[in-house]
């Protein structure tokens, strides 16, 4: 047995425009970073899913229906889902959620999307530079900083331990949406634990509170 270490994204993202720049397809650069994405350090697992988008789309591929294929939520809804539960707004949380069902976005893929997103919200908060990240696209890294400075460290670690137990949770469960529910609101009605973590230190030194 060989194990292999995983291929970066970059490096697959590269080696996908290199087949749809032979075969004459066009496709939004945004598409093939997403799909190195997913792949997970998998070439073959790349090529496979553009050749599942090339069936459909042999002239152009775009963002939109790498989402569409995939199940998963655009950038922008991704976006609009963390800021409503850094701002502890779960009603809107459930809403967005519930438009992007209705949209066909699979719900266990919009978790995965939401544990790499503060993934690097985490690394951000622990003071990693964007280089870092493993997920964020090139046009949101600032986004995802702002995102991790706004969480703090043990906040953000508090969010990834939701996101994984539901994960997997999830894979022995029909109730896909009422457990992403259940943690969107959990997670939205975390308290700033780093703040706690500051009071309880002062506390502890005899300081004022």
């Amino acid at each position: 047995r060989f194990d292999f270490a995983g291929i970066r994204s970059e490096s697959i993202a590269e080696c996908l425009r290199r087949i749809v720049d032979s075969e004459g397809v066009s496709v939004e650069q945004e598409a093939l970073d997403v799909l190195a994405r997913r792949a997970t350090g998998s070439m073959r697992d790349a090529q496979s899913l553009l050749e599942q988008l090339l069936a459909f789309s042999p002239d152009r591929i775009t963002l939109a229906e790498v989402d569409d294929m995939l199940g998963s939520a655009g950038e922008e809804r991704l976006a609009r889902l963390v800021g409503h539960l850094v701002d502890r707004d779960a009603p809107k949380a459930l809403a967005e959620l519930d438009t992007a069902v209705g949209e066909g976005v699979d719900v266990a893929q919009l978790l995965e999307q939401l544990f790499g997103y503060f993934r690097d919200a985490m690394a951000a908060a622990a003071g990693c530079p964007a280089e870092t990240f493993l997920y964020a696209s090139a046009r949101n890294k600032d986004e995802v900083l702002d995102t991790g400075r706004r969480l703090g460290l043990h906040t953000a670690l508090a969010v990834m331990q939701i996101l994984d137990q539901t994960l997997s949770r999830l894979r022995q469960s029909t109730q896909g949406r009422i457990l992403t529910e259940l943690a969107l609101v959990r997670i939205a009605s975390l308290d700033d634990l780093d703040e706690l973590g500051a009071w309880i230190a002062q506390l502890q030194g005899g300081g004022p509170v």
